[in-house]
């Protein structure tokens, strides 16, 4: 069974998604421009304490993190940034070029089709480093007496990690040795997104590309014209999995699902894709979405297009699994915990000289992907 996965282990008692100030992308500019000379502890505050209406695109990050003045307010506005990842662009980012036809719209999902048939299974076998930055709405201590007392709603830093991601005749690893980094707040949470260099792709040839998806906008890529296009999967054609606790066990539902996928004009390469969880009602998870983007790395002289980005959002309770959901009273249950990943694909290497093809139904034979998650104690 082939499905996409992003599990989330949550520890303790927290709040409810963040209510921070909301802020436009223009007025974001606008605060990080009047901002010059102010000590950078004190702007990641400020930046922590907003929300963005818009989403902030990769440019606009780019251009604003090298007017940050270090490291911590950089953090702050990449957090802004990735909380914002699943919204819409603000118009003026949008370009006034005219939609493709009908006919030019399936003549480039059927090439995007193809790609993913037959190009991703000329990837060969490498290495690439997994950095991940995790966020969360959880306060560095968090007391287990049982109340919903509210704390300071906003995001924090929780940690900072890397690890050596594997990629060998097609299935996606994460090297047996432990990930390096540190703990800002310590706690023990987790949150961790797999399938998104071999399953994913067989997800999308299985749900994505066949659910018909309609025409939705241009967009300004990092190589070009990207055309995006929005997509529906129904519950009973869905291979996305919201995982309510890894290691127990318990078989978790697939879940009906939604987004976007962005497309390289003249190729069709997938170059961004979210997907976004219609949870269940009563489900211990209210949000499980994920964003994937792509870009070219040179890997033995030539150019693949692999992830360069993914954005992972759980918003869930922490429930004792074998009690489950149905076992607690509604005044009981422990308010919800808001966590985000960031996660940088970097230093691609061969793993060896030798190219690999894959047989059989390619894509759809590199593994799961697997969708957010329920908490695990």
């Amino acid at each position: 069974m082939r499905f996409l996965a992003l599990f989330a282990m949550l520890a303790g008692l927290t709040t409810p998604l963040f209510a921070n100030d909301p802020i436009s992308v223009n007025d974001l500019a606008e605060m990080v421009a009047a901002s010059h000379g102010k000590p950078d502890s004190v702007l990641a505050k400020q930046l922590y304490d907003l929300k963005l209406t818009e989403r902030l695109s990769t440019a606009r990050l780019a251009g604003l993190e090298a007017e940050l003045p270090s490291k911590e307010s950089r953090k702050a506005l990449l957090a802004l940034a990735d909380a914002s990842a699943f919204l819409d662009l603000p118009a003026s980012d949008i370009p006034a070029t005219a939609p493709l036809d009908l006919t030019a719209q399936q003549q480039l999902l059927q090439k995007s089709i193809d790609y993913v048939k037959k190009q991703i299974p000329l990837w060969p076998d490498f290495l690439a480093t997994e950095a991940v930055i995790q966020f969360s709405d959880v306060p560095p201590k968090t007391p287990r007496n049982g109340n919903n007392q509210p704390y300071n709603e906003r995001l924090r830093l929780v940690s900072e990690s890397s690890a050596t991601i594997r990629f060998l005749a097609g299935k996606e690893e994460v090297a047996s040795e432990p990930a390096h980094g540190k703990a800002a707040t310590p706690g023990g949470s987790h949150l961790s997104v797999q399938g998104v260099f071999g399953p994913i792709f067989s997800v999308l040839l299985k749900d994505v590309l066949v659910s018909n998806p309609t025409w939705s906008h241009w967009e300004v890529g990092t190589g070009g014209p990207m055309a995006v296009f929005r997509y529906q999967v129904p519950r009973d054609s869905s291979h996305y999995v919201v995982q309510h606790d890894e290691g127990q066990g318990l078989l978790a539902p697939f879940e009906a699902y939604h987004g976007e996928i962005g497309l390289d004009s003249e190729t069709g390469a997938i170059l961004r894709l979210t997907l976004i969880a219609e949870v269940r009602a009563k489900s211990p998870v209210a949000r499980a979405d994920i964003l994937v983007e792509y870009g070219p790395q040179k890997l033995g002289g030539k150019s693949y297009i692999c992830p360069v980005k993914s954005v992972a959002i759980s918003l869930a309770r922490e429930l004792i699994p074998l009690e489950g959901l149905y076992s607690y009273r509604l005044s009981e249950l422990p308010p919800f915990k808001f966590e985000l990943n960031d996660t940088a694909y970097t230093e691609y290497h061969l793993f060896h000289s030798e190219v690999r093809v894959l047989s059989g139904d390619s894509p759809a034979e590199s593994g799961p992907i697997a969708a957010p998650a329920h908490p695990q104690r």
